[in-house]
């Protein structure tokens, strides 16, 4: 994809970074946010009480908790990029086990995590009755060998090293045993992301959209792919498909107004950098790009504003740097 801003467009569309390593026992922290709520998933009420684990699945493998509050919420700062495993408890309930990757410098819409109410408890075995078969092991509620299960255990801890190229061998041998576990096919697709093969990325990432399209942060991710590749149609079909309010982060939209202005279509970008704005109006991108959308243009008076808006935001950013240079060429 052709880049407007060098230095700027590979922060906004990437998904995948590098991540500062830390000391030992803290090699989890780092200044990412995820938040979200916890609703019964049977009546959808919100759960108050609901204790959230947070283990990152490299290094010391640690990570903070988190209980929500009396409307079902959390939140939590100071994560690390890199994937991340959830568990979440609470009385009266399953325990549900869930993951997700934060992305370094990325805004995850909320989750909503629905958690299921625990089914009564079996009446106490008698001594005649047979001791119980031991535990399976499953992926995504299946039954796998233990050399599947030690092969998205190794995919798992290369992935957490960055050696996506080796991480996506691993889960390839995973998928062929298990093509319907979801969760192992959108690890598949981030481990192409990471080694650099956007086309399978996107093909893994087709599968797990398809077998979910309400399911939003997926829905997003698979949007950014398609955007980075230059699909701005596919892109623009699923962002356009999203329930009304799903968007609570403007990237999304901001990133469908990039890919517009490299194929010379400001006109239209500028629409979409609005619709951000509408979601967020402090919005520093949604400013900054709508100028330039308005420069490419040649419509330099009408960027004014919105360049004058970023440097007012954002007083020490690249952007507003920028804005500055801008602004001086325009009379």
């Amino acid at each position: 994809m052709k880049k407007i801003i060098p230095t700027l467009m590979a922060s906004l569309l990437v998904l995948i970074t590098a991540v500062t390593t830390l000391s030992a026992g803290q090699d989890w922290r780092g200044n990412n946010r995820l938040a979200g709520t916890v609703v019964d998933a049977k009546t959808g009420a919100p759960v108050k009480g609901a204790k959230l684990m947070l283990r990152i699945q490299k290094g010391t493998k640690s990570g903070p908790d988190v209980v929500t509050d009396n409307g079902g919420k959390w939140a939590i700062l100071g994560l690390g990029a890199g994937p991340w495993n959830i568990d979440v408890q609470a009385d009266g309930y399953t325990v549900r086990q869930m993951s997700t990757a934060v992305m370094e410098g990325q805004r995850l819409p909320p989750m909503k995590i629905e958690i299921e109410p625990a089914a009564p408890a079996p009446p106490a075995a008698t001594a005649a009755e047979a001791p119980p078969a031991p535990e399976q092991i499953r992926i995504g509620g299946q039954p796998v060998t233990k050399e599947v299960a030690d092969a998205v255990e190794a995919g798992n801890a290369l992935l957490g090293e960055k050696k996506f190229k080796e991480a996506a061998a691993q889960y390839e041998k995973a998928v062929a045993a298990v093509p319907t576990a979801m969760p192992l096919q959108l690890a598949l697709a981030r481990a192409y992301y990471g080694a650099g093969n956007l086309k399978k990325a996107i093909a893994a990432m087709d599968v797990v959209y398809k077998s979910d399209p309400a399911d939003t942060q997926k829905a997003l991710l698979y949007a950014n792919m398609l955007l980075e590749n230059g699909q701005l149609d596919a892109g623009k079909a699923i962002v356009e498909k999203l329930p009304a309010g799903a968007l609570t982060d403007p990237m999304p939209i901001i990133n469908i107004g990039i890919v517009m202005m490299n194929k010379k279509q400001p006109a239209a970008a500028a629409e979409y950098f609005t619709r951000a704005l509408a979601i967020d109006p402090k919005s520093v991108d949604g400013y900054y790009y709508r100028g330039l959308a308005s420069i490419q243009a040649n419509k330099a008076k009408q960027a004014k504003p919105d360049l004058l808006k970023v440097i007012e935001l954002a007083p020490g950013s690249d952007q507003a740097k920028d804005a500055k240079e801008y602004l001086k060429s325009i009379k």
